[in-house]
């Protein structure tokens, strides 16, 4: 079986943590309290096989608590 290796962590976000991320997982992150000023405030990463290589897809949220 195809696993990905775990995912790289986003400041202040918090994801469930599993032991083992297999192929066609989906993590879905969540900005933790207070750090969600800016959109998109969730998002989720699939692994998933690209020519040949295992990875997670890209994640495009932020988590921030700027008032800016």
């Amino acid at each position: 079986t195809d696993f990905c290796g775990p995912p790289k962590t986003i400041p202040h976000a918090s994801l469930r943590l599993n032991k083992q991320y297999y192929l066609g997982q989906v993590l879905h992150f969540k900005c933790q309290s207070g750090y969600d000023k800016r959109s998109p405030t969730s998002g989720t990463r699939t692994c998933q096989k690209v020519n040949g290589q295992i990875t997670w897809t890209p994640l495009n949220m932020q988590c921030t608590n700027d008032s800016s």
